[in-house]
């Protein structure tokens, strides 16, 4: 089972066929935080996966064991007739405020965008890339954060193992956000388990989509402890909010 120093992320499928992380977790070697995207190889079938599900549902992380999908990082097994492949995950692109990125080092690349040429020229010399390890790389998204104010321009950064994929990816991060490559390390947290199929439907067309809107509003409840009068245990209704005594 999944040990208490894991949460696993939630995430969630948008209006526009992207997905994002709607809940704080650990997965794959990885800290995804709440309003992160992930960007994709909608062809991959290895490495780190997002598992969308036939019917009702949110995604999940999983990954891929010779024919059987599992899911990460409980490492339960995931049935065929309930999840489909998603794509591999290959990035994860945040808010600078975010940074936290995991040990090691990263090549860095940088995007200025200003309608005044003398700002841009001015940013770039205030501003230094290339190889940083993780704490240098979020002391560049702080200092990017506040660019507009300071610098008078908006900043994008890519980050990855080498300096060909960053500036590969690069043209397409969106100013005041980072974009940076999934370093996944897929290890179960579970040694078995018994896939359950369920009698899920399997057309799509009437499952949940989220809006941005509600990527943005979404809160998680509180979790309340189920005792009844006198200490005793109750079970909690499948359909609302109603509490029966046990026994």
């Amino acid at each position: 089972m999944v040990t208490d120093m894991f949460r696993i992320p939630r995430l969630a499928e948008t209006a526009d066929g992207r997905v994002v992380v709607t809940h704080w977790g650990h997965a794959a070697g990885t800290l995804f935080r709440g309003g992160d995207r992930l960007v994709f190889d909608r062809t991959g079938q290895d490495g780190l996966l997002v598992l969308r599900p036939r019917g009702w549902g949110n995604p999940m992380f999983g990954r891929r064991d010779n024919s059987q999908l599992m899911a990460v990082p409980s490492g339960a097994p995931a049935s065929s007739a309930r999840w489909d492949v998603f794509g591999s995950v290959k990035a994860v692109e945040r808010d600078f405020e975010r940074c936290g990125v995991a040990p090691g080092r990263w090549f860095c690349a940088l995007r200025f965008e200003s309608s005044d040429l003398a700002s841009i020229a001015n940013a770039k010399k205030n501003f230094v890339g290339g190889w940083l390890n993780a704490a240098e790389l979020d002391a560049l998204c702080r200092q990017a954060s506040v660019a507009p104010e300071m610098y008078g321009v908006a900043v994008a950064i890519s980050a990855s193992g080498s300096k060909e994929a960053s500036e590969s990816m690069l043209g397409t991060v969106p100013v005041g956000r980072l974009r940076f490559e999934v370093r996944p390390v897929l290890q179960d947290a579970a040694q078995q388990g018994v896939v359950v199929p369920g009698p899920w439907t399997q057309i799509r067309a009437t499952a949940r989509h989220w809006s941005d809107q509600q990527v943005a509003n979404t809160r998680i409840a509180p979790r309340r402890r189920a005792v009844g009068a006198g200490g005793s245990r109750v079970q909690l209704s499948l359909f609302g909010d109603s509490a029966v005594v046990d026994g």
